[in-house]
């Protein structure tokens, strides 16, 4: 019997500590931590060891000290293309997000001068009012990007550290 056709399968232990990672790194969680003393050392040089006292990096290395080393090698290459693939799509909507409105609202400025007064708008009140619901948007696929790269973060961190402790187990 061929495969064709079949679901592409993955280990599903390892993609269940990845829902629970999903869920534990959401962007929504990230407005919270706006609000503690964590935020604070944002301006710091040192930037992994406030991460890693993070009740979030806690968890999420729990959860991973049940996997095998296989395991957070796949889940290490996952993380990180999907956190590409979330800044890829994160730096093409907002292009089109910002640039498209703020052109349209421009062009229909040049091609038409009293379109914007004829509909009860003036041009910059209409440009405001795009740019402000589109840089909404922007800024929540910004917090999806981030959350996104936090994870991977969280998964290199987790590999390097078994790698370092394989080492020091090889020279003992």
């Amino acid at each position: 019997m061929s495969d064709e056709g079949q679901l592409i399968r993955t280990d599903p232990v390892a993609m269940g500590v990845w829902k629970r990672l999903t869920s534990l790194f959401a962007t929504w969680r990230m407005l919270l931590a706006g609000f503690t003393r964590r935020s604070l050392s944002q301006m710091a040089n040192d930037q992994l060891t406030p991460l890693t006292r993070a009740v979030h990096w806690k968890v999420g290395l729990g959860l991973l000290g049940g996997l095998d080393d296989a395991q957070v090698e796949f889940l290490k290459t996952y993380a990180a293309l999907n956190a590409q693939r979330v800044e890829r799509v994160f730096r093409t909507t907002t292009l089109l997000l910002v640039s498209v409105p703020v052109a349209a609202v421009f062009g229909i400025s040049e091609i038409e001068p009293d379109f914007w007064a004829r509909i009860g708008f003036e041009r910059i009140d209409t440009l405001i009012g795009i740019l402000g619901v589109w840089m909404v948007c922007s800024l929540m696929m910004m917090g999806a990007a981030w959350r996104a790269r936090d994870l991977a973060d969280l998964l290199e961190f987790e590999h390097a550290r078994r790698e370092m402790l394989a080492r020091r187990r090889g020279k003992a």
